[in-house]
């Protein structure tokens, strides 16, 4: 049995990569494409056409598919491997969270589908 702290759901959900290092404007050029195989509120698996150093702090812009801009998250890769399929790689990263309107986004996300919960925490 696993130990998590935070439920995760399997969530097939589009990211973009960054270095965190880049300069906002120019980080989209240097960007990767990616997936989520789940998320949490804690961090996420996800599966990318680059291999991340165990160490290697990111930027992640998770789209929630909500219509709202993509929600951003810095994370540090805990652990990798090569996918599967020998093309890919997979990674483990846990959020790096500063601000608590990623935290409550990402619960809003999570938990808000089918109940209406709060839109902002006092």
């Amino acid at each position: 049995m696993e130990n998590r702290r935070e439920k995760r759901f399997g969530e097939h959900t589009n990211v973009l990569l960054k270095d965190k290092s880049q300069a906002q404007e120019t980080a989209p050029l240097g960007a990767v494409n990616a997936y989520t195989h789940d998320m949490s509120v804690s961090g996420a698996w996800v599966c990318c056409e680059m291999s991340f150093p165990v160490g290697y702090v990111i930027r992640i812009a998770i789209d929630l598919g909500s219509g709202e801009p993509p929600v951003e998250v810095d994370g540090e890769v805990i652990w990798a491997r090569e996918s599967r399929d020998g093309k890919h790689f997979d990674i483990g990263v846990e959020f790096l969270h500063r601000i608590p309107d990623t935290i409550l986004s990402l619960l809003k996300h999570f938990y808000g589908k089918k109940d209406a919960i709060p839109s902002s925490v006092s």
